[in-house]
């Protein structure tokens, strides 16, 4: 029986598309997509992820590594944080679940400084009973230690939850420790599988 719902955050709750930002905020680039890649696909953030570093060393290294001055990624990050805009029916569907009384809970890879900004823009946090992120234990999906830190800091049992992420490599992974999982598409799609695992609101 389900009784804990864990959501991810990017591109389930909130949308997650970093390359739009750059192209936004360097509209004049030669190469917007390497650019994308030397930022975000980089070693710089996945540290800046495992909470290793701050988003202003972050801003120095990249400064460093590619030239870009730091009010350049200053703007940048604040683009990043204005650019998560809620996915369609994804908080309506945390709404219904919260309301029938299902406990509601989160893991996600992301940066302190980004989360801090979305909780004072969101209610959604609100609903979480607990949140798991990565910069503040190190870890990032798919390692097994992100989802059993969930299930031992919240004593929850693995087959009681059901984990929602836009990755099917993050599914596998909460699927590893015993959890259920269902790869976001939509919000109509997630209802639909929700209901399949005896979830009903």
């Amino acid at each position: 029986m389900i009784k804990n719902i864990v959501f991810d955050i990017g591109n389930v709750l909130l949308k997650w598309a970093p390359y739009d930002t750059v192209s936004k905020v360097f509209p004049n680039h030669p190469n917007t997509y390497e650019l994308n890649q030397k930022i975000f696909k980089s070693s710089t953030w996945m540290d800046l992820n495992r909470g290793k570093m701050t988003e202003k060393e972050a801003i120095f290294l990249y400064h460093q590594e590619l030239g870009i001055s730091i009010s350049k990624l200053e703007e940048l990050m604040k683009e990043v944080k204005l650019s998560l805009s809620p996915i369609e029916g994804s908080f309506e569907l945390l709404d219904k679940l919260h309301n029938k009384g299902f406990a509601i809970y989160s893991i996600t890879d992301n940066v302190r400084e980004i989360i801090h900004f979305e909780r004072q823009r969101y209610p959604l946090f609100d609903k979480f009973l607990g949140m798991v992120i990565s910069a503040d234990i190190g870890a990032l999906k798919p390692d097994e230690e992100i989802y059993r830190y969930l299930l031992k800091t919240y004593h929850l049992k693995a087959e009681e939850c059901v984990f929602i992420d836009d990755l099917l490599i993050n599914i596998e992974g909460a699927k590893k420790v015993g959890m259920h999982g269902i790869q976001f598409v939509t919000a109509e799609f997630c209802k639909d599988e929700l209901n399949k695992l005896g979830v009903e609101f």
